[in-house]
C-alpha cells in the first residue's frame, strides 16, 4: 500500500501566516529587519484576517481581508500581506488596501488631515518575478518633474520577493527569503520560533483539517466566481447575438464571457485561457478581441 504523502504548510500558507505573525515579539522583529529606521518600541495592537469593509457600501464596495494588520507606540500603521500569486495587480491592490486602511483606522473623526497615522503596506511574494523585479523593493511618491522632490503623504509601500535573489541584504532578510521558500534556517531565536511554530501546525491534525478546509473553500469560491461569470456570459451573449447571427453571437458571447471573468479577478491572460479552453470561437479570433482590449486606449 502506497502511503499518503500529506502537503507541508510553510510559512506562506495563508492560514499558516497569520498563526505565526500572530506573536508580538516576531511580528515586531519582522518588522524591524524589514524597516530598521523605524526602532519599533512596541506592538501595541495585532489581528490577521481583518475584515476592512464600508458597512455602508457592503454590497456594492469590493471585499478586503487584510493578513495582518498592526500598530504600534507611535500609531503607526502596518499592513502585513503574503502574494503567493502573481495577478499582476499589486499596484492597485496596495492603493485599494491603503484606501480601507485610511478610511477605517488611520483619520479619527474630528481630527485634522495633519492627523492621518504613517501607514506601511508590505507585500511579502513567494512567486516567479517579472524580469527587472529586485528582492526589497520600496516606493514613495515623488515628483514627475524633480525626483529629489517627495510628496510627504506619509505612506510608504514595500514590495519583497523571497524567489530573487536576496544577495546584498542583510542576513536577517537573507533568512525571512529561505522561511518564505520551506528552507531551513539557522540564525536567532525568532526563526526558531517561527520553524518550530510551523512545525507544531503541521503535526496537529485538527490544525491541519481547518487549513485544508480553508483553502478548500477559498477554491470553490474562485470556481464559483469563473462559473458565475462563465454562465452571465453566455445569457448576455446568446441574447445580443439572436439577433446578429449565430457566428457573430459567439463573438458576442467570447467578449462578455471575457469581461466578466475579468470583473471577477481574473487578468485578461487568465480571461484569454479560460474562453480558450472552452472553445467557443477559433483562436484567431479570440487573439482579436483581446488586441482591442491590449490597444493604448484600452
Amino acid at each position: 500500500m502506497v502511503k499518503k504523502i500529506e502537503p507541508w504548510f510553510g510559512f506562506t500558507e495563508d492560514k499558516v501566516f497569520g498563526m505565526v505573525m500572530e506573536n508580538k515579539e516576531f511580528c515586531k522583529y519582522l518588522l524591524e529587519i524589514i524597516i530598521p529606521d523605524l526602532k519599533i518600541k512596541k506592538i501595541d495592537w495585532l489581528d490577521k484576517q481583518v475584515e476592512i469593509n464600508n458597512l455602508k457600501r457592503k454590497n456594492e464596495a469590493k471585499e478586503v481581508r487584510l493578513d495582518v494588520l498592526v500598530t504600534d507606540h507611535e500609531g503607526r500603521v502596518f499592513n502585513i500581506e503574503m502574494q503567493t500569486t502573481d495577478q499582476d495587480d499589486i499596484g492597485r491592490r496596495i492603493r485599494y488596501y491603503l484606501s480601507r486602511l485610511d478610511l477605517r483606522y488611520t483619520l479619527n473623526k474630528g481630527k485634522t488631515y495633519r492627523n492621518l497615522k504613517d501607514a506601511y503596506i508590505i507585500f511579502l511574494c513567494n512567486f516567479k518575478p517579472k524580469k527587472d523585479d529586485k528582492f526589497y523593493e520600496s516606493y514613495h511618491t515623488y515628483s514627475d518633474q524633480d525626483k529629489s522632490k517627495q510628496l510627504q503623504d506619509g505612506v510608504t509601500k514595500i514590495i519583497i520577493n523571497s524567489q530573487v535573489s536576496a544577495k546584498g541584504q542583510s542576513e536577517d532578510l537573507k533568512a525571512l527569503a529561505k522561511l518564505m521558500n520551506n528552507e531551513p534556517v539557522k540564525l536567532n531565536k525568532h526563526f526558531d520560533y517561527a520553524q518550530r511554530r510551523i512545525k507544531e501546525i503541521n503535526e496537529d491534525p485538527e490544525t491541519r483539517e481547518k487549513i485544508m478546509l480553508y483553502e478548500t473553500r477559498m477554491l470553490e469560491r474562485e470556481q464559483a466566481a469563473g462559473k458565475a461569470g462563465y454562465e452571465q456570459g453566455m445569457q448576455r451573449g446568446i441574447k445580443e447575438g439572436r439577433e446578429q447571427g449565430k457566428e457573430e453571437g459567439k463573438i458576442d458571447v467570447a467578449k462578455v464571457i471575457l469581461e466578466n471573468q475579468m470583473d471577477n479577478g481574473s487578468t485578461l491572460e487568465q480571461a484569454t485561457e479560460f474562453i480558450r479552453n472552452l472553445k467557443i470561437i477559433p483562436n484567431e479570433k479570440l487573439e482579436k478581441i483581446v488586441a482591442i482590449y491590449n490597444s493604448p486606449k484600452n
